[in-house]
């Protein structure tokens, strides 16, 4: 839904809008610039540092190449032994002293000899060497084969001095495998000249276990020197050139170690190996413990770039340079955007704050002037909104200074009363029901509007190709005959509006004497000539289904044309509504008949049960007593009960036609008494096979004769017995139940197999089991394949929606033999009663099914009612008189009455109207019907006046209704 606002309201807005944009724009601007202007420093900055971090490391190793030149030019390059060598103590002290980076000076000779000198600094050092208190210069010697005096060869040994260079200790000596000869600083100038020089690429000190390189110089053959630089103070300087708090300065190389971080202590990792052994490695740049440092080590590569990324929701800047010509060194700088422009970030929320000051100054200033333009249109706002309410009380037009507002106002007022009477004349077409009505008034009030003298109007009838004349008019609202008007084809409406393919109004002018087939209209109105619009009616799909003409129309055309188009619309619907309704009332008519036609058991049932019940309803309906003071059906009313009362049977469609026409005991499909027949006509056959053959054995011709003939006689008695029962005209007592059981224990020889030519149906019920043959078979028999299970979807459970109160049998159906015939009453078992009687179940559930509109919801109801009884034992819901609607109880008696008198049942002789009645007052004295609407019935006449229209004559027999207006 798209928002509204006031004019007041968006006026100050547009202005505090632009006020507000053209702040922000400036405020956006500064900031862009600014922070423009501190990432273009940063960039700058990261080309600096590199070269910053050169000059450290040319500061950190520049002494040490001028010591290692100037120790290149000593004699010790030249001594063979310890003596000579421990002379040059003292230079190298000095030395190491003069040089903070330096830690060692080591020289290797070409027979293996080493000779180093290093400061003691460390308490990894004093731990590890175990040195004395008061040493300050560790030397470490190795004769390697010469065998000097106080030392063994291949023996490493540790000597320890004080500050002023005398002795305080040394060792015994270790046997060692180490062997400088190996060493990186070594191997790489045993082929190069005298004079070359070496840097190792940056590693952890054995000895100290800091991180440092090694410059080394080839001083003579064989004669190499070397001094360990450690970098710590590279670690404790590197964080000056962070730019921010968050920033990361790392210095790696092309493996990405680290060699250089604020945090030195996180540079070197160590590894365990087997037993105490512990290796020390340098760590990578990810491992240094920085989220931001670990995540850019995932797909970083080193070499000179750029950085531009975000990680957890920030943006990083940043660069890799190389800070060595050998491309080994690089600087790996990152800042955090957020912190680098931090200081822009302040300035741009100083210059909001300013811009929304002065916002908060103009609001007021723009308010009041825009409440000032605004209130003239406000008023009128709310009038409109008032006619959108329908609410036109809201007061005379205001004059306005502002000449377009004030021609609003005036424009409003018009419209005001133009949609009142408007929506009146509709409100009032739109309540009329009845389509000729609706005509009438419509031509009426169309006149009225136009201020014509006459109106006519042609509507379409049931052909759908021609238009009658169907009222007419004049200005004093009298209606005038129209049958001397002539039908209009279509072809006719095309010439009068002159566009078949657009239809619109069109005026026609007659006079007299003129050819038209409209002239007959000047006699009925008595004039001379006429000026006529004739305004299309058309329906949604823009087909005409009527004109309008109005007769020497004065003003509103327009009007007139709105409403005849409303009118159109209204016409339209109220006859499709009426087609609808008919086309139902067929349908329902069409299935009770279907019902009826399915079986000639029900005859016309289906279409004279409404009959009783509608003149029931009548006469309920216009009776004084009091019982029936609260009865009193509607239009709509009426139509639910005819609805119900055609469709009370239509469960019918689903119940099996030999069920509803078993007119014997032994009928299914066919009528199984032929079964009993031929096994007695067996019986027969076999009784005076036995006869010939005794007399073909020598017995008493005479005699067997005799029996045979006993024999048949008494077959012939059993059947004709059988075949009584069969019949189910009387009620069956014990004694011939006895008598039928006694007849079923006489047995017959089968010989074929009875499994043969049977379905897979009634195989399955019979099981595996087969009797050898011959064998011998009851005359009557209640076998297990006559039990039909019930499945569990024909089983309506306890609690079922419809509220039906059953009481299921435990089989769908029982053909056995004896148990049909010994039904007492009837045709129907059990099974096949709940069967029949389940049609009203299916009513229901059927009826419950349709999307009845709310006037006809009590269908399904008073349809599946007509089965219960009085004392609440009827079916299927065993409902008491009370919770039965009366139109529901009428059904009961229509539904009984129309059965008794029935002349078209097959299956019985219809009734007398005296024993029907008689019947009635039974069924009222056992509480099944119900006693006031049965005199009612009585009182009224409907027994009569159905008689006299649906019973043949001889039915007709006097009634005198005094002797059943008593319960007795």
């Amino acid at each position: 839904m798209r928002l509204r606002y006031s004019l007041q309201f968006t006026i100050g807005s547009l202005f505090i809008g632009i006020i507000s944009l053209l702040g922000f724009i400036l405020v956006y601007q500064g900031f862009s610039k600014t922070s423009e202007i501190m990432l273009s420093s940063a960039n700058e900055l990261y080309e600096h540092i590199p070269d910053e971090l050169d000059l450290d490391i040319r500061a950190t190793y520049g002494p040490v190449v001028s010591a290692l030149q100037h120790l290149r030019s000593s004699s010790l390059a030249q001594a063979n032994d310890f003596p000579q060598r421990i002379k040059h103590l003292p230079v190298l002290r000095a030395m190491l002293v003069s040089s903070p980076s330096a830690s060692s000076v080591s020289v290797a000779y070409a027979d293996g000899d080493y000779f180093s000198v290093m400061l003691v600094n460390s308490e990894i050092m004093r731990s590890k060497y175990h040195v004395p208190v008061g040493a300050v210069i560790m030397l470490r010697y190795m004769d390697r084969s010469h065998g000097e005096k106080g030392f063994k060869p291949g023996y490493m040994y540790s000597i320890f001095y004080d500050d002023a260079l005398n002795e305080i200790s040394r060792n015994q000596g270790e046997l060692s495998d180490f062997d400088p000869l190996l060493r990186p600083w070594y191997q790489p100038l045993a082929d190069k000249a005298v004079g070359a020089t070496l840097r190792t690429p940056p590693y952890v000190f054995y000895d100290s276990q800091v991180i440092g390189l090694t410059l080394s110089i080839k001083a003579a053959e064989g004669v190499v020197m070397a001094f360990d630089i450690t970098l710590n103070n590279l670690s404790a300087t590197i964080g000056k050139y962070r730019q921010t708090p968050g920033s990361e300065v790392v210095l790696i190389d092309a493996d990405g170690q680290a060699i250089a971080y604020d945090d030195p202590q996180r540079l070197i990792e160590k590894h365990q190996l087997n037993g105490d052994q512990v290796t020390l490695e340098l760590a990578s740049f990810k491992q240094l413990g920085s989220g931001v440092l670990s995540y850019l080590g995932e797909w970083v590569e080193i070499k000179p770039q750029n950085l531009d990324f975000h990680y957890q929701g920030r943006r990083w800047i940043g660069s890799i340079r190389s800070i060595s010509k050998k491309g080994d060194l690089f600087a790996l700088m990152l800042t955090p955007v957020d912190e680098l422009l931090s200081d822009a970030v302040s300035i741009r929320n100083q210059q909001s704050r300013t811009a929304l000051i002065i916002v908060l100054l103009f609001i007021p200033v723009v308010w009041f002037t825009a409440k000032k333009i605004s209130t003239p249109l406000k008023r009128l706002a709310l009038e409109a909104e008032a006619i959108s309410r329908f609410d036109f009380n809201t007061g005379e037009p205001q004059a306005s200074l502002i000449s377009e507002v004030d021609k609003l106002d005036q424009a409003m007022d018009l419209m005001k009363n133009t949609i009142n009477k408007f929506i009146k004349l509709i409100n009032s077409l739109a309540g009329e029901q009845d389509i000729d009505h609706l005509i009438r008034k419509v031509t009426r009030e169309t006149m009225l509007i136009s201020h014509s003298d006459a109106a006519l109007i042609y509507f379409i009838d049931g052909r759908d190709d021609c238009l009658s004349a169907s009222y007419l008019c004049n200005s004093e609202q009298k209606s005038l005959p129209v049958d001397a008007l002539p039908e209009l084809s279509l072809k006719d409406v095309d010439k009068l509006l002159a566009d078949k393919d657009h239809y619109r109004s069109r005026t026609i002018k007659l006079q007299a004497g003129q050819e038209s087939q409209l002239a007959p209209l000047l006699d009925i109105l008595g004039v001379e000539a006429l000026s006529s619009i004739i305004i299309p009616l058309q329906n949604r799909e823009n087909e005409i289904i009527g004109l309008l003409f109005l007769i020497n129309q004065q003003s509103n055309i327009e009007f007139a044309e709105a409403l005849s188009g409303f009118a159109a619309v209204t016409l339209e619907s109220r006859q499709m509504l009426k087609m609808q309704e008919d086309l139902l009332d067929s349908f329902i008519r069409l299935i009770a008949g279907a019902i009826d036609a399915k079986s000639p058991y029900t005859g016309g049932h289906c279409q004279r049960v409404p009959e009783i019940t509608l003149m029931l309803a009548k006469a309920a309906n216009e009776s004084n007593d009091e019982k029936f003071r609260d009865f009193c059906l509607q239009d709509r009313q009426w139509d639910e009960l005819s609805i119900a009362c055609w469709l009370h049977d239509c469960g019918k469609v689903t119940t099996p036609e030999y069920v509803v026409d078993k007119s014997t005991k032994l009928e299914t499909i066919y009528d199984r008494i032929h079964e009993i027949r031929t096994r007695f006509e067996v019986l027969k056959r076999d009784a005076e096979i036995d006869c010939w053959q005794g007399i073909a054995e020598g017995g008493d011709r005479k005699q067997l004769l005799a029996q045979l003939q006993d024999k048949h006689e008494q077959l012939d008695a059993d059947f004709a017995f059988v075949a009584e029962c069969n019949i189910g005209g009387e009620f069956m007592d014990e004694e011939k139940i006895q008598r039928l059981q006694h007849i079923a224990e006489t047995t017959w020889l089968r010989t074929l197999d009875d499994s043969l030519g049977i379905s897979w149906e009634e195989r399955s019920r019979r099981g595996e089991n087969k009797t050898a043959l011959p064998a011998e078979e009851k005359l009557l028999s209640d076998r297990p394949e006559h039990l039909i299970a019930r499945s569990e979807s024909d089983r309506i459970p306890a609690d079922n929606p419809w509220g039906f109160r059953l009481d299921v049998p435990q089989y769908k159906y029982n053909r056995g033999e004896l148990y049909n015939l010994s039904v007492q009453r009837g045709t129907l078992t059990e099974e096949e009663r709940y069967i029949i009687n389940g049609h009203m179940i299916q009513t229901i559930i059927m009826l419950s099914k349709l999307p009845f509109p709310k006037y006809l919801r009590n269908v399904p109801l008073l349809a599946g009612s007509h089965h219960e009884t009085m004392d609440g034992q009827g079916y299927p819901k065993k409902l008491k008189m009370s919770e039965q609607p009366l139109a529901a109880r009428m059904m009961v008696i229509a539904d009984i009455f129309e059965a008794l008198t029935a002349a078209d049942r097959p299956y019985k002789k219809a009734k007398t109207l005296s024993e029907s009645i008689r019947i009635l007052s039974f069924m009222r004295n056992d509480n099944h019907i119900d006693p006031d609407l049965f005199e009612l019935f009585l009182r009224s006449g409907v027994y009569l006046e159905y008689a006299n229209r649906f019973l043949k004559p001889e039915q007709i027999d006097p009634v005198n209704i005094d002797d059943y207006l008593s319960v007795g």
